[in-house]
């Protein structure tokens, strides 16, 4: 399967990458980011709402889940720190458990 995100957000730099049912987040950014660049991460977009996905999801399960919607949702390379990552290090740090916000719960809501 082709997965396509956009390299920036300029909407012009689109790009897509092969992904297999074994294809992590972490797989899309590294294939994505400029040798040597760190700091990067994976975004989706619906509706407006914006979630960092985190690097150990898996991509094409991913996308299975979204369904019909998938032409909805807009997938972003963001050349900055993941706010997932930094969050889950620090609630392990701080409350040691990870807690992620669920965009899921974001298109059950508005469906409502």
């Amino acid at each position: 399967m082709l997965f396509e995100l956009f390299l920036s957000n300029d909407t012009q730099a689109l790009t897509e990458v092969p992904i297999t049912p074994e294809t992590t987040c972490r797989d899309v950014v590294e294939f994505c980011k400029e040798p040597g660049e760190s700091g990067c991460h994976l975004a989706e977009v619906w509706h407006g709402n914006e979630r960092a996905i985190p690097f150990d999801h898996m991509m094409y399960e991913h996308l299975q889940k979204w369904g019909p919607r998938k032409q909805e949702v807009k997938f972003y390379l963001r050349h900055e720190d993941s706010p997932t990552e930094s969050s889950d290090q620090e609630n392990l740090r701080f409350h040691g458990r990870i807690s992620v916000p669920a965009l899921r719960e974001t298109v059950h809501n508005k469906d409502m």
